[in-house]
């Protein structure tokens, strides 16, 4: 075997033992963040979280491995879990000929009773060629804005959409880059926050903007009940003795019934509190879920 031979020989050697790893190492670098990682690999941010499940809920340690998912060995993987969850996100279903209400619950994973719910006209025999309505998507924020004017809010809605939890986790942790940062009224910037500065600079990282005052951010979103409290959610206070909102934080944690949140304390800064403290106990008011909710564009 001359060298040329040998060196092609070992070059396609090379090649066929790295794209039969069905991961890659990833060491991570100072401001990195599973979504920005997800990125840059162009993979899902919940396959990285099933191949590293001690980092979910955690924030991201400078020099750690992190395993990537391979695309060139998970392809044909991929393709099956895209095709899994465009079938779990479908909104509506064509009857074909023989199809019961039995088998197309169990096809799209919901119950008998919820596809009679949505579809109260269809007879027990069901019409060929007619649209079934498999799943209620969640109510624009156009169309409740068209309804109930500028700002409105949705009340104790359980089965609102949730955001996907990479997008959630980048939140806090970019907002708990800031822990430390110091107390400024009108503040939006590392030369100090205030409680709705703090929130507003977080959300604009992943290009949601949020009205500038605690007040009027209690204004946007699903108005929900704390067991239906979720990280990423943003959590209200009247710290003013008045009753009126005037204070805001996110969610970071939920442990049991004790919710913890990260928000911008006029005497500590940017710090995590908890609401079993009896300050923020006797403060609380109400809890919105801001992501979630669909729109026009999405």
């Amino acid at each position: 075997m001359n060298t040329y031979k040998l060196f092609t020989f070992l070059l396609l050697l090379a090649s066929s033992l790295i794209y039969s790893q069905a991961s890659i190492e990833h060491k991570i670098t100072k401001g990195e963040s599973i979504y920005a990682i997800a990125k840059k690999y162009d993979v899902k941010e919940a396959t990285i979280y099933e191949l590293n499940p001690h980092v979910k809920g955690k924030l991201l340690k400078l020099n750690a491995t992190l395993l990537i998912p391979n695309n060139k060995f998970t392809a044909e993987q991929t393709a099956v879990n895209i095709s899994k969850e465009d079938l779990s996100q479908t909104q509506n279903h064509i009857i074909a000929s023989g199809e019961t209400l039995s088998k197309i619950s169990k096809k799209y994973g919901t119950s008998i009773k919820e596809l009679e719910r949505l579809n109260p006209t269809v007879a027990k025999k069901l019409p060929i060629g007619y649209s079934l309505i498999i799943r209620e998507e969640p109510p624009t924020i156009e169309a409740i804005t068209k309804e109930f004017g500028e700002n409105a809010i949705v009340e104790n809605t359980p089965e609102l959409a949730t955001e996907e939890p990479a997008k959630i986790q980048f939140l806090i942790e970019t907002a708990s880059k800031n822990l430390g940062t110091r107390y400024r009224s009108g503040g939006t910037t590392l030369s100090g926050f205030d409680c709705s500065g703090l929130m507003f600079n977080t959300f604009k990282e992943i290009d949601f903007t949020l009205p500038r005052s605690s007040n009027q951010q209690a204004k946007i979103g699903a108005k929900i009940q704390k067991s239906q409290a979720q990280k990423g959610d943003l959590i209200f206070f009247a710290t003013n003795g008045r009753g009126t909102i005037n204070h805001v934080g996110m969610i970071t944690e939920i442990i049991g019934d004790e919710i913890k949140f990260i928000h911008s304390s006029v005497q500590l800064g940017v710090i995590v509190s908890s609401i079993k403290e009896a300050y923020y106990s006797k403060r609380f008011k109400q809890i919105n879920r801001v992501l979630g909710l669909k729109t026009e564009k999405d």
